[in-house]
């Protein structure tokens, strides 16, 4: 955004002086000269704020507003404009610093080592296909004019390496006249590359020169040259938009320098961060994300770097892929594990000890030596990111985090500032968005975005690679962020003292009482967060009592016999999960500020004393924002109100009366636990006439917990709120000719339908239904015939049917959009028909038993 008027503010001035230069008096052509180069600083200030963040925005509509004074020139004295610009931009130079000096806060630059990816000159291992698909990419553009290309990759991931056999590949030696390499680095001005690239085309150590004489020169050496440049370790999330043709409105000296018709001349550059336009929108064109390896091409590295030319035998070829596998496919790791391997006994007795344990010193060293490469990407990160990327090594490594676990987190620990009228820091949305964009956070499965925008997608479940698991704790432990406990002696050890966050990933150790008291002893005054994600611990053990500063509790790991009452006594809970068979204590309204309250039930025991019942007192907890009470009854509210309230679920439909809900007025999503008894089929169903009330719902499940196989005809469905966009549905057993209720929701983009939630064998979908929808699942059902009614669909971009035995025809078209269906367990030979019935969609049968082998 304030990247884009920067620029545009720049071409007024630039107008201005060519418009009106004659007339202008000489220091008023000198002032505004000035003013030119110093819009250079205002974009390199730019580029460092967080697009769409507070102070993107603020500084955006500052230029703006003094681009419409230059604009008025006609309406205002020489002295008047000149003065105006003049005075603009200082003040807006000394805006810009003061955001980022307080949006990013980075740290001082020190002395480290940037590696980047590994420049060798041996053969391609792993990546083949991506380098043939690059190579077609290249020699299909030929004969257009100058293609760029980005590949986009974490530290280590292979760019450099594919960049460079493709520079060496004989092929691209043939077909270009010149080649040109040129390591960029985090240092370089973009107005250098220009001198580098001549100086490495001519030989030459240093290119003497202005920048426009360095332009002209080069441009000269190139004319009439199909030329191949490779940057290498770009560190300019708008190369892209400064050197891409289709950007037209964007002049500078090395896009001119490139230009040409039709000869086909490819510039190429490599970087860890997602490219941007001049809006601060993500470029998804001429960009290849590089892949880790899978499996096989990781073990063929790790024999490559250990074995060479030399025979691997077939015993400890088995136990190698184990090793390779456990570098989770990451090049630079696997290398680095190699050249360690290589100097220890190659026998099944030393591999096998490897390979049985993740954190053996030969993988802990490993990771050592490949920090000095990634830790760039981390100091690279503004004082807020370098936060939100240390938070997400206090969870197990490879683990799949939620997205939304995630976000309240970073509510709940404060360093994201809530009130964003009176802050310059962006969402917890955009920072993890961010660290997306530098390749520091994976990406494991999308979902539909939560504001309903057709189409538009969010995150739902990420997390960090191994390797940056290891730098990210690491660093934590360095600054007293955070501290992670595997065994006993990390309680004693010097690393614990004064930490803020301490996460067991061994909950043993809370039983163990040294362990308890040490933690205690060395954090008493400092922790405010007490994580357990160790394995599922199915006996209690006592928590750390002594940590009175607690703001979050997070024991879903441990199980709970009794409420402990000691939590009572942190009363600067804000959020508590845990795993209890038992009701809650009315005293859990001591905990006035808790805005989290998640308690899960020990294998979804249903209790022989009847439903657990929350106490009334929980109307009385105004702060909640998230109540997860899994098969618990609400009480009566008798007037009282949760404002705060947007998430509530894992409740009875008992507890979801008209009352209740209309006492929750601002709840987003819904989640509600059904149990049918033989004697009142059908009734507890009456919460869906009570839904409706809930005007600012936008995501709705409703789960039978005892299903019968055939379900019994239940009353008629309900309307549902319009504003829905997701709604799941679970063992209802309504006749499919009801989903006319749905069908017509104008927002709903997610359909669930599992556990016979609609039965029969036909199902006739009526002309324009489904019109929104985007994403379907339908799961256990005896659906036999799908008709599907003209103009239905139509934007459906997945489908996925699962445990479907019967199913055998679908008649009708679906809309342009549907990517295939998926058939996951449905009968083989139906599967055969379906594929000959629905030739236009791509059918991709899976069964579970392959994932198991």
């Amino acid at each position: 955004m304030s990247f884009a008027a920067v620029n545009f503010l720049k071409r007024e001035i630039e107008d201005l002086l060519t418009s009106h230069g004659n007339s202008l008096a000489a220091p008023s052509r000198e002032i505004l000269q000035f003013a030119i180069k110093e819009m250079d600083s205002l974009q390199q200030i730019t580029k460092r704020f967080i697009p769409w963040s507070r102070a993107d925005t603020t500084f955006k509509y500052e230029v703006s507003r003094l681009n419409n004074e230059v604009k008025q020139i006609a309406e205002q004295s020489e002295e008047q404009i000149i003065q105006k610009i003049n005075q603009g931009l200082v003040q807006l130079k000394s805006m810009g610093e003061k955001y980022v000096q307080q949006l990013y806060n980075s740290p001082p630059k020190e002395d480290e080592e940037d590696e980047g990816d590994v420049h060798c000159a041996e053969k391609m291992v792993g990546l083949v296909y991506d380098f043939n698909k690059l190579k077609h990419r290249l020699r299909i553009s030929w004969l257009k004019s100058t293609q760029v290309t980005a590949l986009v990759g974490m530290a280590g991931i292979g760019k450099t390496s594919l960049a460079s056999k493709l520079l060496d590949d004989p092929k691209m030696e043939e077909h270009f006249d010149c080649r040109v390499w040129v390591t960029v680095g985090k240092e370089c001005r973009f107005k250098e590359i220009p001198r580098r690239i001549l100086a490495e085309l001519n030989g030459e150590t240093v290119v003497e020169g202005d920048e426009d004489v360095i332009a002209m020169r080069l441009k000269e050496s190139l004319k009439d040259k199909r030329y191949l440049i490779v940057l290498d370790d770009v560190w300019d999330r708008y190369m892209m938009y400064h050197l891409h043709p289709s950007f037209r409105y964007e002049r500078n000296e090395l896009k001119s320098s490139l230009h040409d018709e039709t000869n086909g001349s490819q510039v190429i550059f490599t970087t860890r961060l997602q490219q941007l336009d001049d809006y601060g929108s993500r470029l998804s064109t001429d960009g290849m994300r590089v892949r880790l390896l899978n499996d096989e091409e990781s073990w063929d590295l790790l024999r490559e770097k250990v074995f060479g030319e030399e025979p691997c035998s077939f015993q400890l070829e088995k136990i190698g892929k184990k090793i390779a596998k456990k570098c989770d496919g990451l090049p630079l790791m696997i290398v680095a594990v190699a050249n360690l391997l290589a100097e220890e006994e190659k026998t099944v007795e030393c591999w096998g000890e490897i390979a049985a344990h993740k954190n053996h010193p030969i993988f802990m060293d490993a990771y050592d030596d490949i920090s000095k490469v990634l830790l760039p990407s981390y100091k690279y990160l503004p004082r807020l990111l370098q936060m939100c990327f240390l938070y997400m090594g206090v969870f197990p490594r490879n683990y799949h985090l939620s997205r939304s676990k995630l976000m309240n987190m970073w509510s709940v620990d404060g360093f994201l500032e809530e009130n964003a009228d009176e802050s310059l820091y962006p969402t917890a949305e955009k920072c993890l968005d961010e660290l997306v964009s530098n390749s520091l956070v994976m990406v494991h499965q999308t979902t539909l975005d939560d504001s309903g925008r057709l189409g538009a997608k969010q995150i739902k479940k990420c997390g960090l690679h191994s390797s940056l698991w290891h730098l990210s704790n690491q660093e934590a432990t360095k600054i007293k962020f955070s501290y992670v406990l595997k065994t006993s002696n990390d309680a004693f050890d010097e690393g614990v003292e004064s930490q803020c966050r301490l996460s067991f990933h061994n909950n043993i150790l809370f039983g163990i009482r040294e362990v308890c008291e040490s933690v205690e002893e060395k954090c008493a005054s400092t922790v405010h967060s007490l994580l357990c994600y160790g394995p599922y611990q199915k006996y209690q053990v006592p928590i750390c009592s002594g940590l009175g500063l607690l703001r979050k509790l997070d024991a879903l790991t441990i199980r709970f016999y009794e409420f402990p009452m000691e939590v009572l006594e942190l009363v600067q809970l804000r959020y508590l999960a845990l795993t209890l068979n038992r009701e809650l204590p009315s005293s859990i309204s001591q905990l006035s500020s808790l805005e989290f309250l998640i308690v899960h039930q020990h294998l979804s025991i249903k209790s022989s004393e009847g439903p657990l019942h929350l106490p009334k007192e929980i109307w009385d907890m105004k702060e909640l924002k998230q109540l997860q009470v899994i098969g618990s009854d609400l009480p009566d509210p008798c007037g009282a109100s949760l404002e705060s309230l947007l998430i509530l679920s894992g409740v009875s439909a008992e507890s979801c009366n008209e009352a209740v809900l209309r006492s929750v007025p601002n709840l987003k999503k819904l989640g509600i636990q059904i149990s049918l008894e033989d004697d009142d089929i059908g009734s507890p169903l009456s919460v869906f006439d009570h839904i409706p009330h809930l005007t600012n719902l936008r995501s709705l499940k409703c789960v039978i917990t005892n299903p019968e196989v055939v379900v019994p005809v239940l009353a008629p469905m309900s309307i549902f709120p319009r504003n829905l966009t997701k709604l799941s549905l679970s063992g209802m057993g309504y006749p499919w000719k009801e989903t006319s209720k749905i069908s017509s929701l104008p927002c709903l983009q997610v359909l669930k339908l599992r556990s016979y939630a609609f039965q029969g064998p036909e199902w006739e979908v009526e002309e324009g239904a489904f019109s929104f929808l985007t994403f379907l699942i339908i799961e256990d059902t005896d659906l036999e015939d799908w008709k599907i009614g003209r103009g239905s669909f139509d934007d459906l971009e997945t489908l996925t049917m699962k445990h479907c035995y019967n199913l055998e025809r679908i008649h009708g078209e679906f809309g342009g959009f549907l990517g295939g269906i998926k058939l996951i367990d449905c009968d083989p030979s139906c599967a055969e028909q379906m594929k000959k019935a629905t030739q236009d969609w791509k059918v991709d049968v899976h069964s579970s038993w392959d994932d198991k082998k």
